[in-house]
């Protein structure tokens, strides 16, 4: 089992830091201490380390207004092609989300472009040369913003503000509305922030990224009709059909006027929907829930 954790202790500063070094610097008989800059003190730094707590890899995120810069990503070489290097991206990625970044940028070696490139980053021109020798490709990778959301964006804003601050499980998940067209809902959650001891995600926060997407859905519509009410959980069930290794996403579609309107006349509403989740492009749960909507 492989975990992303924050240096804290000076030990574990100095084995970070010596791994950069071993990893980045002393192939090209680049002397200690070449690892580190001026940028350190400021940045969010990340390691990777195993059941042993055997440090296997780093990353570094730095914030520059609303940019957000990967640099000094590692893996050692006996744990490559293990998938570790794309959870360590999207640790940092979640960081610069969390961090309100825009869009992240790096210079990628050349041999890494294509990992990169898997990663969702695009080249978008020549980079540094590094030691005179060793040539970069600058690459970028658009974060999706919440204002980009075409429909009703500033209630979205609201609702994710709600979920963070009210029902703290949903920021340490990650969770973030990606779309909203009027009648279909869709989040996104962070794996690396949700994994079980299989290194899927662990069921308990597909349940929860469920009834969350289940829950926005009716908030939003209510807000856009100009109706008030609490709105709880009254059932749930859910069918898991796979384990989940890719970036999950959950999506529920309706329009739910007709059955909100009651609320206006001050009775309960009891509404269905279905929530589909997926690991990537693949189905991996159906949730069924009832929601029931206390009028004010």
């Amino acid at each position: 089992m492989y975990r992303v954790v924050t240096p804290q202790t000076d030990a574990e500063l100095k084995s970070y830091y010596h791994l950069r070094w071993q990893l980045l610097r002393k192939p090209w008989q680049q002397p200690e201490g070449s690892e580190r800059d001026e940028f350190d003190e400021y940045a969010h730094h990340r390691m990777m380390i195993d059941s042993s707590n055997k440090l296997v890899a780093v990353g570094r995120l730095y914030m520059s207004g609303d940019e957000a810069q990967i640099r000094f990503m590692a893996v050692v070489p006996e744990c490559r092609d293990l998938g570790l290097g794309t959870r360590m991206v999207q640790a940092l990625e979640q960081v610069a989300r969390q961090q309100s970044a825009r869009r992240l940028v790096m210079n990628a070696r050349e041999e890494a472009v294509a990992f990169y490139s898997r990663c969702g980053f695009t080249v978008v021109g020549e980079g540094p040369i590094s030691f005179g020798k060793i040539p970069h490709r600058q690459m970028i990778k658009a974060l999706t913003s919440i204002h980009q959301i075409r429909h009703c964006s500033e209630l979205c804003d609201e609702l994710q503000s709600q979920w963070h601050r009210r029902i703290p499980i949903s920021e340490k998940m990650g969770i973030r509305i990606i779309q909203y067209t009027g009648s279909r809902f869709k989040t996104k959650a962070n794996l690396t922030a949700n994994l079980n001891l299989h290194e899927s995600m662990f069921a308990g926060s597909i349940y929860s990224q469920c009834v969350l997407t289940g829950w926005g859905l009716i908030w939003l519509q209510m807000q856009e009709f100009g109706l008030t009410g609490d709105i709880v959980q009254g059932q749930g069930d859910i069918k898991y059909l796979t384990p989940i290794w890719d970036e999950p996403s959950a999506e529920v579609q309706g329009r739910l006027r007709e059955q909100l309107l009651p609320l206006q006349s001050g009775e309960r509403v009891r509404i269905d929907l279905q929530v589909i989740l997926y690991s990537g492009e693949q189905k991996a749960a159906i949730f069924n829930g009832r929601y029931v909507i206390l009028p004010h």
